[in-house]
């Protein structure tokens, strides 16, 4: 249903791997090998061949065990609808199964077109398969009308919905 394409992983670095003898079992331990690359680009269509999302980064490191890839310089475009929404981040943690990426330090969320608004945050988790992003702590959303904060924020890209947590505090223009 979804392709996902990984940009330059042929270029990457292999961990953990070791030669083997002929004589040796041929049997692939894939729990020990993990991934390295920098300059990645994933990208994931729809079953139309529209892009759902693209995810740049300047980064990757996957760990052999838990298989779930961290990442540095973080980009993620979206496009839902008629509307754009980028993110950007310090570092990422994306899922094993590639559905949850945790955004940290630095992480601003924007949308493109009316209403733009600016989401700033240390912390979002966003379900690329839901498309809805939560920051767990305390976040900052600037928009055409003033600025928000609150403790915690949800947002349903899909439905351009926000929900906001409780301690919400506004500045408006007059």
């Amino acid at each position: 249903m979804y392709s996902l394409t990984l940009g330059w992983l042929a270029l990457a670095t292999l961990t953990g791997c070791t030669r083997r003898d002929a004589n040796e079992s041929a049997q692939f331990e894939s729990k020990d090998i993990g991934y390295s690359a920098s300059g990645i680009e994933l990208i994931q269509t729809d079953a139309e061949g529209r892009t759902r999302y693209q995810l740049t980064a300047g980064e990757l490191a996957q760990d052999p065990r838990s298989r779930a890839m961290r990442l540095a310089s973080v980009d993620l475009r979206m496009q839902i609808d008629d509307h754009a929404w980028q993110a950007t981040a310090r570092t990422a943690t994306l899922s094993a199964n590639a559905r949850k990426l945790a955004l940290r330090d630095r992480v601003v969320l924007e949308s493109s077109g009316p209403p733009a608004l600016r989401l700033r945050t240390d912390a979002l988790d966003y379900d690329l398969m839901t498309r809805r992003a939560r920051s767990p702590g305390s976040a900052r959303i600037s928009f055409a009308a003033g600025e928000l904060t609150a403790n915690r924020i949800d947002i349903d890209l899909e439905r351009q919905r926000l929900s906001l947590g409780n301690s919400v505090h506004g500045r408006f223009a007059p």
